[in-house]
């Protein structure tokens, strides 16, 4: 392994060899970090280009490095943490991770014979649409997914990244509140 001063230098004096050696050196920390974030989410080569792009920014990014300040294996660490955030962010609303809640409505809800039905239930609807937004995330999307699309706990921890068992105390402490706002509405 290459030490940091020599791995800057070498990346100063031949980018080539430097680029090389700090891949060598620190590809499988930043691999990992990326898969960690997106594995869940974006196919393989998504992330082996994720994992280029932190690589390529670094790169880029060699003249600004100060070793007093930190080291690269840090400076690369976070650099694969903010990209993957930005690039789940950024697919986020193209893969349909996130349930549009606007998209919840008559389709979602029991079909009504007569229309007058239909208007108070719709009215109803957009009632507990409304304050289902008003919880925040991650609060709105766990409660659709668990009892709209009747995703298991672990499904949804999966996708937003917190722990089941979490899931469930915050889905248990969401229908109180619901409870709460919504009552003697529905």
């Amino acid at each position: 392994m290459v030490s940091d001063s020599n791995l800057l230098n070498l990346l100063h004096n031949n980018p080539n060899d430097g680029l090389e050696a700090m891949m060598e050196n620190y590809m499988g920390l930043v691999y990992k970090i990326v898969h960690n974030q997106l594995s869940s989410v974006l196919s393989s080569e998504d992330i082996e280009e994720c994992v280029s792009d932190v690589f390529l920014y670094v790169f880029n990014y060699k003249d600004n490095i100060d070793l007093q300040k930190g080291s690269i294996k840090a400076l690369l660490a976070v650099i694969a943490k903010r990209k993957s955030i930005d690039l789940y962010r950024k697919h986020k609303k193209t893969i349909d991770l996130k349930v549009p809640l606007d998209s919840i409505g008559e389709n979602t809800f029991e079909e009504f014979d007569s229309v007058s039905d239909s208007v108070s239930n719709n009215e109803r609807n957009k009632f507990l649409i409304d304050a289902i937004k008003s919880l925040g995330e991650p609060d709105s999307e766990i409660i659709i997914r668990k009892f709209f699309f009747r995703e298991s706990s672990k499904d949804i921890s999966k996708v937003l990244g917190i722990k089941a068992n979490t899931i469930d105390k915050k889905s248990s402490r969401c229908m109180n509140k619901l409870k709460k706002i919504l009552r003697g509405v529905l």
